[in-house]
């Protein structure tokens, strides 16, 4: 049996530079609702799979092979949607393995992001969907967590500066470098941030994507009218001592 440490596939996938893992041609399974939702407080979900099209996957999955499927979290599985990696705990066949029902066990292994997802056609019925998809780490669920909670702290309009030398993509989605801005430099976001692939991306002026970690908002400066009233605020709170620059010399020299 090979392991899941085994098939996880390092590559290249910097933004800057970070090594992604992908696992390719995973046959998925799904109940089209969060993971959370159909586990039980262990993160364990127990099913009996029937369907020709799950059959093929049980014989794809369980051991000697692979020993892991993928859970889609929506249906039909598309790239850019989540998934758990369920690793397979315990199973049994009702009858002639890959040929009969099966009852599997299997728990929460690491999350994923469906990069690419494909139909088969198994027999009659339903297709089963196989795709290749990216292994998030813990910073990757942390930092789109952060986005989905706070969708518009950024929005188009709103000027970043670089905190770091920070390369320009193509699109939100797109690994082509056009371009670089330097630690210090501002961009303007033309739309919120999105998350592709595990990263915070946004989209910019003129054209092009920056990832959002290596920037900062820019405080806006407050505006005359913000100022003026906090001086009449606190004009009107120390009994009038504050006024004007010209009324304070103008009193200056009249004493």
């Amino acid at each position: 049996q090979v392991s899941l440490s085994q098939c996880l596939l390092p590559r290249p996938m910097a933004r800057i530079v970070r090594q992604g893992l992908w696992l390719r041609e995973v046959p998925l399974f799904s109940l089209g609702r969060p993971w959370k939702a159909v586990a039980d407080f262990n993160s364990r979900l127990s099913l009996r799979l029937f369907e020709p099209r799950y059959v093929e996957l049980a014989r794809r999955s369980l051991p000697p092979g692979r020993g892991y499927f993928g859970y889609a979290e929506s249906y039909p599985p598309r790239a850019g949607s989540t998934g758990v990696l369920a690793e397979v705990e315990d199973f049994k066949w009702e009858g002639d393995r890959g040929n009969s029902p099966v009852i599997v066990k299997a728990c929460a292994a690491r999350r994923f992001r469906i990069l690419s997802a494909r139909a088969e056609e198994i027999s009659s019925g339903h297709p089963l969907y196989v795709a290749h998809v990216q292994i998030l780490n813990s910073a990757d669920v942390a930092r789109r967590r952060v986005v989905e909670e706070k969708p518009h702290a950024i929005q188009g309009g709103a000027q970043l500066v670089a905190r770091q030398d920070a390369v320009v993509f193509e699109t939100v989605e797109s690994w082509d470098v056009v371009g670089r801005v330097r630690a210090g430099a501002t961009v303007v976001a033309t739309g919120p941030p999105r998350v592709a692939e595990g990263y915070i991306m946004v989209p910019i002026q003129p054209s092009g994507a920056v990832e959002l970690k290596l920037f900062e908002p820019v405080s806006p400066l407050p505006s005359v009218d913000d100022i003026e009233a906090v001086v009449r605020s606190l004009s009107a709170s120390s009994g009038g001592r504050f006024r004007n620059r010209r009324e304070h010399l103008l009193e200056k020299a009249a004493g």
